[in-house]
């Protein structure tokens, strides 16, 4: 699973803003009380950090098998054999394995995935006398 760079870039940004602002909280806390925050503070703020950014990896995680899984539902037969393959295999595979693995013709295989890669749903990058079947959802 792919984190998108932009949410990465919003992410970062948060939790420079976080950082911050507490240093903002503890200037103000070390003004008024000639002490500095206590350490369970650091602490707990750190530990609340990494459980949100569990749960935000567990929702995505789960948000794209369901998109994936309603893309399979709705596949014809045999696109839905070869996006199994390619999920099977690390969602790339070399195009000449793929026929041998689905059982279908050289033809079947090449405009299927022809299909697939017209609506997004797989890349073929060329490798020499065979193509590189990549998915892509």
């Amino acid at each position: 699973m792919e984190i998108e760079p932009k949410k990465l870039v919003i992410g970062l940004g948060l939790v420079f803003v976080l950082g911050v602002l507490f240093a903002v909280v503890n200037g103000i806390y070390t003004e008024s009380t000639d002490r500095q925050l206590p350490l369970i503070v650091y602490a707990i703020s750190f530990i609340s950090l990494l459980i949100g950014a569990l749960i935000m990896l567990l929702f995505q995680w789960k948000i794209s098998r369901i998109q994936l899984e309603g893309v399979m539902r709705i596949l014809p037969v045999e696109e839905r054999t070869l996006v199994k393959i390619l999920l099977d295999n690390n969602r790339s595979i070399e195009q000449n394995r793929l026929v041998a693995l689905s059982g279908f013709s050289k033809v079947k295989v090449s405009r299927v995935t022809h299909r697939l890669s017209e609506r997004g749903v797989v890349e073929k990058k060329s490798l020499g006398n065979t193509n590189l079947v990549v998915l892509k959802v």
